[in-house]
């Protein structure tokens, strides 16, 4: 698949597209040497040194039987996303430049629950 050209897909199907659900239902990821966090469209990614980026307004697309979410800084983008109607998962794809340095499958985290015992 074009990176190029899922980056254009991506802007020019902002207008048609009013929203994207996560297939999974965690909102925290482990993806490679990266922990993410995804609200609705806010995109908060942090480094094994617990450096964070947070990134809002994430832009939906579709593209030949892929949806996800991206989002951009500057020269980079940072994009999450699936094939539509399988289990494969998600994947997080960083580009710089239009060139692709990452590209990790995500990993769901469970969430620490509290247990309370009810006497």
């Amino acid at each position: 698949m074009n990176l190029k050209r899922l980056l254009l897909t991506a802007a020019i199907t902002t207008a048609c597209i009013v929203s994207t659900n996560l297939q999974a239902k965690a909102d925290t990821y482990r993806a490679g040497k990266f922990t993410v966090t995804i609200d609705s469209d806010v995109y908060v990614g942090c480094d094994q040194k617990n450096r964070c980026i947070r990134l809002e307004d994430g832009t939906g697309w579709r593209d030949q039987g892929y949806r996800g979410i991206t989002w951009s800084n500057g020269d980079y983008y940072y994009s999450v996303s699936w094939k539509e109607d399988s289990n494969e998962g998600m994947y997080l794809t960083i580009v710089h430049n239009n060139k692709r340095i990452l590209r990790e499958k995500m990993v769901a985290i469970e969430k620490n629950l509290l247990k309370v015992d009810l006497k």
